[in-house]
């Protein structure tokens, strides 16, 4: 679920619609600096921290609806529970060190060209081909041994970049340099100006809060979808 600017003022009905479609799951994320979202204005209407106070005033309502008997869960909630919780990936391109993008997952266009990332992808149809890791005759030596792989795994191991490799948050969070590209310049990015630790801090910082501070039924619903084993209170 993509959170729209007019979006950002309904987190309740739109999680009644999702609910009155059949699904017990939804993921609420924010508009990504790319294609579509930037040709429309969308990327650019509403801030980060506008979306996390949407974002929390939605998993306090789908907490208050699983207490009322109706499950579902929220899938970004969901990733990060399972980093915090348990020893296991979560196979998230986003949330890896280094980054997913390339080692986890590259995008084929329909010309053959070869992308780090759809992200990467969408940012090529802007005019931007700088994560562009070659074509397919090319061998897969050169698309993922190439340049653009080896920049972009090097500048995404959080164990080493500044701001990330001193940070508490840094079991459970993830790199994304081509974010960090589009909306910083570079793909190591400027974490205390950085929309993506923003949105990552403050997720995983309220996370931790409701696991220590919530109550009971809390403790064991958050516990549940991080590890997959029932709540039992």
């Amino acid at each position: 679920m993509t959170t729209t600017e007019r979006s950002l003022e309904y987190p309740r009905e739109i999680i009644d619609e999702y609910i009155r479609l059949g699904f017990d799951a939804v993921f609420l994320r924010p508009i990504s600096p790319y294609g579509f979202a930037v040709r429309t204005g969308e990327a650019a209407r509403y801030q980060m921290e506008r979306f996390l106070q949407f974002y929390r005033e939605g998993l306090d309502y789908i907490i208050d609806l699983n207490r009322s008997g109706i499950p579902i869960m929220e899938i970004y909630a969901q990733i990060l529970l399972r980093k915090i919780l348990t020893p296991f990936a979560t196979g998230y391109v986003d949330l890896q060190s280094p980054a997913g993008a390339v080692l986890g997952a590259v995008a084929y266009n329909f010309d053959g060209r070869v992308y780090a990332s759809d992200e990467a992808r969408m940012l090529a149809a802007m005019g931007d081909d700088s994560f562009c890791l070659g074509h397919v005759d090319d061998g897969y030596e050169a698309l993922f041994g190439g340049e653009v792989a080896q920049a972009l795994a090097a500048g995404s191991v959080m164990e080493s970049l500044p701001g990330c490799s001193d940070c508490a948050f840094l079991p459970f969070c993830g790199a994304d340099p081509v974010f960090n590209y589009r909306s910083q310049g570079d793909i190591v990015g400027r974490k205390p100006t950085s929309a993506f630790c923003q949105k990552n801090m403050t997720t995983i910082g309220l996370l931790l809060g409701l696991l220590k501070d919530g109550d009971e039924f809390t403790r064991c619903l958050l516990t549940s979808w991080g590890t997959g084993i029932p709540a039992t209170s």
